[in-house]
């Protein structure tokens, strides 16, 4: 089973009505050739630290057009 986002991109990105819960989803079965750099940054986003990547075009917000 793979989990994929309408326009095939994952997202990074914080619960909006839950802001102290970060998530990482939509990696269609490749997510392991990038569980480095997004575990660096969810853990970065998760204790409050300004992410070393910038995360914007991961966010659920694209969606909301």
């Amino acid at each position: 089973m793979y989990t994929i986002t309408p326009d095939e991109i994952f997202i990074i990105d914080r619960l909006p009505e839950h802001k102290n819960i970060v998530i990482g989803a939509g990696f269609s079965g490749t997510g392991f050739k990038t569980s480095p750099t997004v575990g660096r940054l969810l853990s970065e986003m998760a204790v409050g630290i300004k992410p070393f990547l910038d995360v914007t075009p991961f966010r659920l917000s694209r969606f909301e057009s």
